[in-house]
């Protein structure tokens, strides 16, 4: 049969085993899922990785020899100076517990450690809240200049524009919704010589608003050039 024992040991240097074993050893294990509400479906769970374990656990330090501890005897003090130790350095321990097929072998760091003194018997009454180490080493940051050569800079160049080599008509034949305006427009580039148009085929003023369709307009010679 496997004797029942706790230990706590810090780089295989600084250890030791309890002298009096706990009535009990709690372990807690979480979830750390987060709650939505989807309106279709109510309240869901998306499932994330497990918070880390914690333990918890009570006992006492006899002040005096007992035939019941299985360690050579050691005064309070000492095992209270160790574990402030631990916890002051922020130091991780190994808290190995064995008790036939249960064990428990975590690297955790103490994150609650109280105690008090038992009146008459200066035993000294204690509890441990221990919690799940997981080592990392943080990794610095470099910064790591590129070697790249300057921008060249880009010329674009720009097609020469294709000059429309098709001559204009030198008569223009109106149609719906066209002016001397339009027409002059269309030729010149300035609707503002429309006049000249209007000169050539002798329109009256009176007839520019009541040119028929299909009138066959002579264009100036220096407007097709």
């Amino acid at each position: 049969m496997t004797e029942r024992a706790i230990y706590f040991v810090v780089n295989d240097r600084e250890f030791f085993r309890l002298p009096v074993n706990p009535e009990k050893v709690n372990v807690k294990e979480e979830g750390d899922g987060e709650e939505f509400t989807i309106a279709s479906l109510g309240k869901v769970n998306v499932p994330k990785p497990a918070k880390l374990k914690s333990f918890t656990l009570e006992s006492y330090f006899p002040a005096q020899p007992t035939h019941y501890s299985a360690t050579v005897f050691k005064k309070p003090k000492d095992y209270i100076r160790l574990l402030e130790k631990w916890l002051n350095h922020k130091q991780p321990v190994r808290y190995i517990y064995v008790n036939g097929p249960f064990t428990i072998n975590e690297l955790v760091t103490i994150e609650r450690f109280e105690y008090d003194e038992s009146f008459g018997s200066e035993d000294v009454n204690f509890s441990l809240e221990l919690k799940q180490f997981v080592p990392f080493h943080p990794k610095k940051a470099q910064v790591v200049k590129s070697k790249t050569s300057p921008a060249k800079k880009v010329v674009k160049k720009t097609a020469p524009t294709r000059q429309n080599t098709k001559p204009k008509p030198t008569t223009y034949t109106l149609k719906k919704g066209d002016s001397l305006w339009k027409v002059a427009q269309y030729y010149t580039g300035k609707g503002s010589r429309y006049t000249e148009l209007q000169k050539l085929n002798h329109i009256k003023d009176s007839q520019l608003r009541r040119l028929p369709i299909g009138l066959v307009l002579k264009i100036p010679p220096d407007w097709v050039k």
